[in-house]
């Protein structure tokens, strides 16, 4: 499955980017606001992230990212050292968890409904992590952790 590397192959997904920008840049010159084009470029503030400092969802989050960062560490060797499709699958699921990050960090309109961009990638590394983990008794231990955690997050929040 090794695609030969040539002006074509490298040449596509730089257009797949620049088509949209080209697209939405005629559209706002059109209707005469080229300043908020000039605005997607200006990376110069990352926005607050105090809407999760709430101690129910510092919890959460900490726990998910916690078992994501070591999922990684864990299933990381044995992935990249075998030259298969799992390989590229991983390295592609890294950088959508690296790119959900940035793209939550961006958002200005914090209100929660970008944790759907996080979470997904964070359950499918988590999953991969834990099917490195050999003895059963450690597989149960953490997933009955996990589920023990969401009931009383829940009930958290209620009270």
């Amino acid at each position: 499955m090794r695609k030969k590397v040539s002006f074509h192959t490298l040449l596509t997904p730089i257009i797949g980017f620049i088509s949209p920008l080209i697209i939405y840049f005629a559209y706002l010159f059109w209707y005469d606001s080229g300043e908020e084009f000039k605005q997607l470029f200006i990376f110069n503030n990352i926005n607050s992230v105090f809407i999760y400092a709430k101690d129910t969802t510092l919890w959460i989050f900490g726990t998910v990212l916690l078992l994501t960062i070591s999922s990684i560490f864990l299933k990381s060797p044995k992935a990249l050292s075998v030259n298969n499709s799992f390989k590229k699958s991983w390295i592609i699921l890294i950088l959508n968890s690296i790119i959900a990050v940035v793209f939550a960090l961006m958002i200005s309109n914090k209100n929660g409904s970008e944790i759907v961009f996080l979470m997904i990638p964070a359950s499918i590394i988590i999953a991969n992590g834990f099917e490195v983990i050999e003895k059963m008794i450690v597989k149960n231990i953490l997933s009955g952790l996990l589920l023990i955690g969401t009931i009383l997050t829940f009930f958290l929040v209620i009270i």
